[in-house]
């Protein structure tokens, strides 16, 4: 086949249809298409792109892949500090120590420093220091392994590394996979969830459910894992903004970045969002709900309301801004349940703590202790605390309560209609108005100490990413990561530069790490990596996922 060369706004006819990213050029090739640059790793780096298919009428999804493995497997060891023990240290002095210390057992350890930046306070970055032995080739991760188990009989806490995840610069490789939706094409846009709120489902079983013609994994939740020590025991609560069919079913962490389908305004919307709830009682006395269809007392990625404040004591008293992945607790909160959480409400440990059933008018039917069976249809008010004394002060039996919920957007506009769907997922923006734009500050991707931007941000992994063009085409985008043969991950700049070639005019990152999942037509069609020392691909459970389904 002769080359070609065309603009990539145009379609290039190769096997089948090529869609590529606007403004970049293209050389037609009979594996492919090999593109000008995808902005990944150095320039010299060639991007291919594969033919593109079709999903349906107006749908394509395409795969380009870059860069090839030049990163190594190590082996790091686990530093005492003054703070206790860290992988990652800032005073130099301890790193070096350990090094020294390895040196007389007979190890030849090394000290690797990345600089973070600092976000708040006017600071420029902070070093992070970590004490690594060993260098192995990228196809060496056994070699890595077996000295772990030598540095381990020796005495030191150990893990295995690629030094891909550092963020530092790499040449990957990559595998970055694309779904556009014209948005002339018969269909709907919405976020699902599985058998319940409160329970976990892989994102294939949730697109079978919903007959998704692609899916990807919506926002983080309460993920049962050794990461996650204030697990509630409810691994598919949301963390965070969850709407479908127009029915809020998990609170914002407010101020937090959102994508927003089907709503007010536009199809297809990226924005901060804050969710408000409240009830008014037969007497006429209000009360602002804590929480939708949460265990009482306890906020996942903080951003709520009344006396909210971290677990960990860190942030400010009270905590009312968000914070990715951090625990906020309550003693005195109302939550409502409403039945898409589940069978049971939760069982608080005090015996005040008090269940006010309602029907589905919100006409109060039963007061009971708190914990117990959720009707069909209804809706109930748990309170703890001062929140159960309320409720025990205002709720009566045969009384109504009256319910009223807004949802806004960063100008304080309502973005909801007939058909609304909503996910707030990890974070942060990537892409607003055409440029880049990362606000990990307002997403709380930032240590509450010191400032500096969480791993999340700066170091490499699978992402979810969403957004959408300046011609209204939806972009659903996962980039693999945690294998060095085939895709390492991204940063979150890496993930902004890379919507922001693909011609998003406004962009988020949904999830990061083993949630990354892209399904389409029923089909896994990405490679989900649990950890980097995974031995495969592996679909993880999650709480919710968007979809895409025929009208």
């Amino acid at each position: 086949m002769p080359r070609l060369r065309r603009g990539l706004a145009a379609a290039i006819a190769l096997t089948s249809m090529i869609v590529l990213p606007p403004g970049a050029s293209a050389v037609a090739e009979d594996a492919g298409v090999t593109a000008q640059h995808l902005p990944l790793g150095p320039a010299d780096l060639e991007t291919v792109a594969e033919p593109a298919q079709d999903v349906a009428p107006g749908i394509t999804y395409q795969t380009f892949s870059q860069g090839r493995p030049s990163d190594l497997w190590s082996v790091e060891l686990e530093i005492d500090w003054p703070g206790g023990k860290s992988w990652r240290v800032g005073n130099r002095t301890y790193a070096d120590a350990m090094v020294a210390d390895l040196a007389d057992k007979g190890f030849a350890g090394r000290v690797d420093t990345r600089q973070v930046p600092v976000l708040t306070g006017g600071g420029v970055s902070l070093p992070q220091n970590a004490v690594r032995v060993g260098r192995f080739d990228a196809g060496d991760q056994a070699g890595a392994t077996r000295l772990k188990g030598w540095l381990e009989t020796s005495g030191y806490s150990a893990r295995t590394v690629y030094t891909a995840q550092d963020g530092a610069p790499s040449t990957g490789p990559w595998q970055v996979r694309v779904v556009k939706v014209d948005p002339t094409a018969n269909v709907a846009f919405k976020a699902v969830h599985g058998q319940d709120v409160s329970t976990a489902q892989t994102v294939r079983d949730m697109a079978t459910a919903a007959g998704a013609l692609v899916a990807v994994n919506g926002s983080e939740f309460d993920i049962d894992s050794p990461t996650n020590p204030n697990y509630s025991g409810f691994g598919g609560d949301p963390e965070g903004l969850y709407v479908t069919g127009n029915n809020l079913l998990s609170e914002a962490n407010n101020g937090r970045t959102a994508l927003l389908l089907e709503g007010a305004g536009a199809r297809v919307r990226v924005d901060e969002v804050t969710s408000r709830t409240q009830v008014t009682a037969a007497d006429g006395q209000v009360r602002q709900i804590d929480g939708i269809n949460r265990v009482p007392g306890r906020i996942r990625g903080c951003g709520g309301i009344g006396a909210d404040h971290r677990l960990d004591g860190k942030g400010t008293d009270p905590e009312t801004r968000p914070w990715r992945g951090a625990l906020c607790v309550d003693a005195d909160e109302v939550v409502v349940f409403r039945p898409e959480w589940g069978t049971t409400t939760p069982r608080p440990d005090a015996a005040e703590n008090v269940d006010v059933v309602m029907d589905g008018n919100w006409k109060v039917t039963e007061i009971r202790a708190a914990g117990g069976p959720i009707p069909a249809g209804s809706r109930i008010l748990q309170g703890i605390g001062a929140g159960a004394a309320w409720l025990r002060a205002h709720a009566a039996v045969g009384a109504s309560f009256k319910p009223g919920t807004s949802i806004t957007d960063s100008q304080g506009k309502s973005v909801t209609g007939p058909a609304f769907s909503a996910v707030a997922g990890g974070g942060p923006a990537l892409v607003r108005d055409g440029e880049v734009l990362i606000n990990t500050v307002a997403n709380g991707m930032h240590d509450p100490v010191w400032g500096t931007a969480s791993s999340a941000v700066v170091e490499r992994h699978p992402r979810t990413l969403a957004g959408v063009t300046a011609a209204g085409e939806l972009l659903l985008v996962t980039i693999d990561g945690r294998d060095p043969a085939t895709s390492v991950g991204v940063t979150a700049q890496e993930a902004a530069e890379a919507m922001k070639w693909l011609g998003a005019e406004d962009a988020l990152s949904l999830g990061v790490g083993g949630d990354t999942t892209l399904v389409t037509k029923g089909a896994l069609a990405n490679r989900p990596m649990d950890s980097w020392t995974a031995t495969g691909p592996m679909e993880r459970k999650v709480g919710n996922a968007v979809v895409v389904v025929n009208k």
